[in-house]
């Protein structure tokens, strides 16, 4: 099940942030901005684009605006969701979703690549996106009754990723869906025992590399 989160766009820009990295205003064409072609991403490969290596280097380099507005959003609109403190992915994961691509290597859920259970998913959208441009998920874990999200700007969706298994299709709409990503886990359910590492970020899931304690 999806719950869907507002929040304030002006209060917190994180969107206009990466439009003005990217120079752009409208994040939907970003694959207009290079001649680069990419075969059909797979696992481990799909973070390997122009994009993700831009925006990435510019987080790494110092980007306090959206550094300072990414901890703000979890701590005024996240966090009040909890009756107990939370862990929260210090380094949110940037989603581009070409046409005639996917996003993400393989339907899957965060379990099978070592994310801790009691994970709970939120995906931020900085273009409105649907269909075969959107993230399709079962709506019971076995399921496999996909149906793609709707996704809106100045909306938050929360779902869980870590026991619904989820994934794209091939982009067949012309625009590019951009997004991030981040997890959230309730205090409660952290252990230090077997503790994985991040696919693409390549950090422990622990307090102080994949996480931050709120």
């Amino acid at each position: 099940m999806l719950r869907r989160i507002k929040y304030d766009r002006d209060n917190y820009d994180l969107i206009d942030q990466v439009k003005k990295i990217f120079k752009t205003k409208h994040l939907d064409i970003l694959h207009l901005l290079t001649k680069e072609q990419y075969p059909l991403f797979e696992v481990g490969k799909d973070s390997s684009t122009v994009f993700h290596k831009f925006f990435y280097d510019t987080y790494r380099a110092g980007w306090p605006e959206f550094v300072v507005c990414y901890n703000r959003l979890i701590r005024d609109v996240i966090r009040p969701l909890y009756n107990e403190p939370i862990l929260y992915q210090t380094f949110p994961t940037f989603r581009v979703h070409l046409p005639d691509n996917i996003a993400v290597g393989a339907f899957h859920t965060d379990s099978e690549f070592g994310h801790p259970a009691g994970e709970v998913n939120y995906v931020l959208p900085m273009t409105d996106s649907g269909n075969t441009a959107s993230i399709w998920v079962e709506s019971e874990p076995g399921k496999m009754d996909f149906e793609p999200m709707e996704m809106f700007t100045g909306e938050i969706i929360e779902f869980l990723g870590n026991k619904l298994t989820h994934g794209n299709k091939v982009n067949r709409t012309g625009q590019t869906r951009v997004s991030i990503d981040f997890r959230v886990l309730p205090l409660s359910k952290y252990s230090e025992v077997n503790i994985g590492e991040s696919l693409t970020q390549k950090t422990k899931f622990k307090v102080g590399e994949y996480y931050k304690l709120l």
